[in-house]
């Protein structure tokens, strides 16, 4: 008596795997991760704004020059390293605490980004499992004028935040997020989608030449959006209508 073998299909490499959802949160549970995620990012930008003034090359150079000529003023034999030591260690403490201080005012607009910032504004977010790894707000130009004149009226919809978890950053996560705006302003009738002037990582407390990076990430995020709205949207077949600014 012969018995045949039965192949078993190999399970596939994504098997396990925690399901990646983008969607409008609804539960206050939901809405809260994303409004601690953006705070996040806005408290994160402290961080590269004390890299910036750590790291610039001018002040970089400034401090070898003091440094140098601290050595040479001071540094006559092998015993006034002792004394050289804990002083240059307490100029670099010195210098770590005025950063600290100089940056500080993002830990405040961390706070401010709060449930009276949210308002009643849509958060979209993406959970990966259990954990919320995106999210962004998504309101509405001039809402509170529409309403005054008590009729619908076509306007641009607004990104007054959008971030991602640092770790899950380069994955396509945020061109979901914008994805998924770019289709909640076409279902409302927007005519446009673009970031908020205002939005939560626009503050910059340092002087221009500090804030390179910080303007170059806006800068490319305002392109990112441009390319979805004119791929994934249809505001320009809109603005060509013959009946559009009729509502």
């Amino acid at each position: 008596m012969s018995t045949e073998s039965v192949s078993v299909p190999a399970a596939a490499p994504t098997d396990g795997l925690p399901q990646l959802r983008t969607y409008t949160a609804t539960t206050e549970d939901d809405r809260v991760d994303g409004l601690r995620l953006i705070a996040d990012s806005v408290a994160q930008q402290r961080q590269i704004a004390s890299k910036m003034l750590i790291f610039h090359p001018l002040h970089l150079a400034g401090f070898a020059l003091f440094i140098a000529i601290l050595l040479q003023r001071f540094w006559k034999t092998n015993d006034d390293l002792y004394m050289l030591g804990p002083t240059i260690g307490g100029i670099v403490m010195a210098c770590l605490v005025a950063v600290r201080w100089a940056t500080g005012r993002y830990l405040t607009y961390a706070e401010e980004t709060n449930w009276d910032w949210l308002g009643d504004d849509r958060m979209i977010v993406v959970r990966w499992g259990e954990e919320i790894i995106g999210a962004l707000v998504l309101g509405w130009a001039d809402e509170a004028a529409k309403k005054k004149q008590g009729r619908r009226k076509r306007g641009k919809a607004i990104v007054r935040a959008w971030t991602v978890r640092l770790k899950y950053r380069g994955k396509g996560v945020g061109e979901g997020l914008l994805e998924e705006a770019v289709k909640v302003a076409g279902e409302r009738g927007a005519d446009g989608i673009v970031f908020e002037r205002d939005h939560a990582n626009s503050k910059r407390i340092l002087p221009s030449f500090y804030n390179s990076f910080m303007d170059q990430q806006e800068a490319k995020a305002e392109k990112a959006l441009e390319k979805v709205a004119d791929e994934k949207g249809n505001f320009r077949q809109r603005r060509s209508s013959p009946t559009w600014g009729s509502r």
